[in-house]
């Protein structure tokens, strides 16, 4: 099985903010997956929480999701997200191992 580098990132809508979050990251999905590097790009939302989503991604490389961050459609979604977003996301990175 080979490594691969994996990143579990949180994010909560402001009030009122849940369906503009919502399109934003969907967004999101069909750009990413076309990148090099990309394995696994999957958005969740919350069973119980509404506008509470996280992204499960799997990358080839540590650099492949530098590269990822510093794309335009990520970069654009920054600037965007200060107006969706209640808190900064959250985002944790693990090496996988089995």
């Amino acid at each position: 099985m080979a490594d691969l580098f994996t990143v579990f990132a949180w994010l909560q809508a402001k009030p009122g903010k849940e369906s503009d979050l919502r399109a934003a990251l969907l967004a999101l999905i069909e750009l990413t997956r076309k990148e090099d590097g990309c394995v696994q790009y999957d958005l969740h939302e919350h069973t119980g929480q509404p506008g509470q989503f996280a992204f499960y991604e799997n990358w080839t490389s540590k650099e492949h999701l530098e590269r990822h961050q510093a794309s335009s459609h990520i970069q654009a979604f920054r600037a965007a997200s200060q107006a969706l977003l209640a808190e900064p996301a959250r985002i944790e990175t693990y090496w996988r191992i089995a």
